[in-house]
């Protein structure tokens, strides 16, 4: 035991996410321990590949251990997500963080903190009205993202870009972003990584919110570091 306080990271497709731990770590130091666990961890190849999504509504955007990336349903993550959460707690979590921006409403529960509610709280705090530039992995969410967003009264300029694009499709999909002009751009998915955000920046350098950044953030305020 490090007597260090636990953070345990629920991401939706399978453990580990190296690239996801990292932007914890960016954030967290070593002030903390992190657990991770996937929701699909106990899917072999097969199971994953039979995993797929049956509409827009039921479509989300991981990326496995490898570091390939994958679409796969959101009915067969949700079912798997409750045994995860209850072996993050039984390794000693103060603070469980579904590392999505996804909604799970039939996952809500006291200690479980949803990286999807952390980043509406930001944005609404950041910008109450106005105009929202949004990052999305795939054309498939658009819908999904347009009617997240505007419900809360924004208007809204949605752009899918996977977060594993090479360096000039994102420069490309920053530009047609900031011809859009938004007052705040909000990268909508986990898997957006720091990197990503500061190639977007030299191009559309308008403030930004990273949910990887924001769950880490928040997380650290609720273990008290």
């Amino acid at each position: 035991m490090t007597g260090k306080p636990v953070i345990g990271l629920l991401v939706i497709g399978q453990a580990p996410r190296p690239a996801l731990y990292a932007e914890f770590e960016r954030v967290l130091g070593d002030a903390v321990e992190l657990k991770m666990r996937g929701a699909l961890d106990h899917l072999d190849d097969e199971g994953l590949a039979a995993a797929l999504p049956t509409g827009a509504t039921d479509t989300l955007y991981t990326t496995l251990p490898s570091g390939r990336s994958i679409l796969i349903s959101k009915k067969v993550v949700t079912e798997g997500m409750a045994a995860r959460l209850a072996e993050l707690e039984d390794l000693g979590a103060r603070a469980a963080c579904v590392c999505c921006t996804g909604k799970f409403a039939t996952l809500e529960a006291p200690g479980i903190h949803f990286a999807s509610d952390l980043l509406a709280g930001a944005v609404s705090g950041c910008l109450p009205k106005g105009r929202l530039g949004i990052f999305i992995p795939t054309p498939s969410q658009t819908e999904n993202a347009q009617n997240r967003w505007g419900d809360m009264g924004y208007e809204v300029e949605v752009l899918a870009v996977q977060p594993d694009a090479e360096e000039n499709d994102i420069r490309e999909a920053a530009r047609r972003m900031s011809d859009a002009a938004p007052d705040l751009v909000v990268f909508d998915c986990i898997s957006y990584s720091s990197k990503f955000r500061r190639v977007a920046a030299e191009v559309c350098p308008t403030p930004a919110l990273l949910a990887a950044s924001v769950t880490a953030r928040f997380a650290a305020e609720l273990v008290g570091v």
